[in-house]
């Protein structure tokens, strides 16, 4: 229990600053501009229906009054609401936030040769799609280097017993030429699976 409780915990709110606070403004503006949107279409409504209705101006002191108060809980429930949608915000981007680093720090790791890494996300985060993809390009990377490396070392050691033996003369031509075949079996093996590797665009 303790160690789904320590996965599902955010040791921080705050992963890539920039991102979130970016989400956070589109959200907060987002929030700005419907408020500002419902405060002039209540406020052009009441004065339109005033003004089709000819009230008197007893009637319309009363509705100026009514607006003043709901100026009052406007100003007042505004920036608690924006704090609120702020909050949201942060927690919400955290979902993108924290898998985008993760994605990145991965990508370094890999980047300086260390293909033993890999993107591990919590249930709710978001891009585990795109996590499960990169996962699946290192696994297939270490699968090929580990082909390369073990081709390498049959290579290396045949190339060292070949030239041991022709150094002692202990060897014939029959067996220099099974060895050689050998190492250009190998080469071949390890040419198939370099060409694995697209490096040029075309």
């Amino acid at each position: 229990m303790k160690a789904l409780e320590k996965y599902l915990i955010r040791k921080r709110i705050l992963i890539g600053q920039k991102l979130q606070f970016k989400y956070v403004g589109v959200i907060l503006v987002a929030v700005l501009a419907s408020c500002t949107l419902i405060i002039l279409t209540v406020y052009l409504s009441c004065w339109s229906s005033l003004a089709e209705m000819n009230a008197s101006a007893q009637t319309a002191a009363a509705i100026s009054s009514i607006l003043d108060k709901v100026n009052l809980m406007i100003l007042f429930e505004l920036p608690i609401l924006l704090v609120i949608a702020c909050f949201i915000g942060i927690v919400v981007s955290h979902k993108i936030a924290g898998p985008v680093y993760r994605l990145q720090k991965a990508a370094r790791d890999v980047s300086r040769g260390d293909l033993t890494t890999s993107v591990n996300l919590r249930r709710d985060d978001e891009l585990k799609n795109l996590s499960d993809a990169f996962n699946s390009v290192i696994e297939n990377m270490q699968r090929l280097v580990v082909k390369d490396k073990k081709l390498i070392f049959e290579l290396s050691q045949i190339t060292n017993n070949l030239y041991a033996s022709l150094r002692d003369k202990k060897i014939n031509e029959e067996d220099a030429l099974a060895l050689i075949r050998k190492l250009n079996d190998l080469v071949g093996e390890l040419k198939t699976l370099i060409l694995q590797y697209k490096i040029e665009k075309g």
